[in-house]
């Protein structure tokens, strides 16, 4: 199981003390040290059509200062001293400034609050938690404080391999998350996978329509092999684990049969869940640096925490320099 030995909390708004808490403590459990990083953008990115006798340089120097005045508050409010916490305030445009820290520093966790909805396009994640998640190479999580009671459960969503050696990677990746959780916060962790038989609309009433007897075999047998692919993929994990990291680790095996895009950000509310980690495959295109389209559908419905990661070897397009 990879561990997480380094956490990044980015600041980019006022920071809520119950999140600064609970990241404390998962450092904690985990062993972990913990950064707080503000970004400021940098005064020669400012471009002013008149001119001005605002020393722009003097504006940079105080905004770092205010910054960094803030993040040292924060961190004396701590009252943990298992957990080595340092803060940094960095310059450059706030995405590709904290992914340039995560690529240089090495760091294993993103953790931010939300940003503020950016259009109908963003209705949950703003537009920087939609660029950090598609183009940072260590898992990322945007996290939703609830207002109620935690339920201390997560879940995690697995692709079927099928020949894809990137799926396989996310795999694993997310069956190291359900084993960080279950050593660090969750009670309760689950395992989904949506699956369904392939052409099924088209065989159980469309022009390729089998006979019931025929259909439901052949929905049985896609059902069983899925089955039988997950509890491997677990088993075969568990016993990689040391034994007491082994004995913890006990998710729930799910599948669920349909559309993932709407089962699992269903099952995900069903069992009010505190998070939801979630592959993420990013590809360039006409209009950018995109998710896969599921997994943007799903983080679009879901109201809980989320950690999006990438596979093992991912390169972001974000240089370090």
């Amino acid at each position: 199981m990879k561990q997480i030995k380094s956490i990044l909390l980015y600041v980019d708004a006022e920071l809520d003390p119950a999140l600064l808490d609970r990241v404390v403590h998962i450092a904690n459990v985990a062993g972990a040290e913990l950064t707080l990083a503000a970004v400021v953008e940098p005064a020669r990115a400012q471009l002013l059509l008149t001119k001005s006798s605002l020393d722009l340089d003097e504006v940079e120097r105080l905004l770092v200062e205010d910054r960094q005045r803030q993040l040292d508050e924060a961190t004396d409010s701590i009252d943990d001293d298992g957990v080595t916490i340092a803060t940094r305030v960095l310059l450059g445009d706030p995405a590709d400034a904290i992914i340039r820290a995560v690529l240089t520093e090495g760091y294993d966790l993103l953790v931010k609050q939300p940003a503020p909805a950016d259009g109908l396009q963003q209705q949950l994640f703003g537009s920087i938690d939609m660029r950090l998640m598609r183009a940072c190479p260590c898992p990322v999580s945007i996290s939703h404080l609830k207002r109620g009671d935690y339920s201390r459960r997560g879940v995690a969503a697995l692709d079927y391999l099928g020949d894809e050696e990137t799926k396989a990677r996310l795999n694993q990746t997310l069956l190291d998350f359900v084993a960080f959780g279950l050593e660090t916060e969750f009670a309760e962790a689950h395992i989904v996978h949506a699956w369904s038989l392939y052409g099924e609309s088209l065989l159980a009433h469309g022009r390729g329509k089998l006979p019931p007897e025929r259909f439901k075999e052949a929905v049985e047998q896609e059902r069983a092999k899925r089955q039988q692919w997950l509890e491997n993929l677990v088993d075969e994990y568990r016993q990689a684990l040391d034994e007491k990291q082994a004995a913890r680790f006990n998710p729930k095996l799910e599948l669920l049969r349909g559309d993932p895009k709407v089962v699992i950000p269903r099952r995900v509310r069903e069992l009010d869940a505190d998070v939801l980690g979630i592959g993420t495959v990013s590809r360039t295109g006409l209009s950018g640096l995109l998710m896969g389209n599921t997994a943007e559908a799903i983080l679009s419905r879901v109201k809980c925490s989320v950690v999006a990661h990438k596979p093992e070897g991912f390169v972001s397009p974000v240089s370090a320099t």
